[in-house]
């Protein structure tokens, strides 16, 4: 009996320790998502995004050197 006792508080334990790291995740989680944050993240993927096609547009310079 003493056995199962001690298994139950073992998972009530682990349930707590667990609930209590997700918490702490959603709460971090939930400070990155602010408006301003997901905006500077934005406006970073658009400017590389810009960076990318404009290397893919633009000539190589050593590849079109005058023949």
């Amino acid at each position: 009996m003493f056995v199962r006792i001690r298994w139950f508080a073992a998972g009530a334990i682990a349930t707590m320790g667990g609930m209590g790291y997700l918490a702490a995740q959603v709460k971090k989680a939930r400070q990155k998502l602010t408006p301003a944050n997901l905006l500077a993240a934005g406006k970073q993927q658009a400017a590389s995004w810009l960076d990318g096609a404009a290397e893919r547009v633009s000539p190589d310079e050593a590849g079109h050197r005058g023949s």
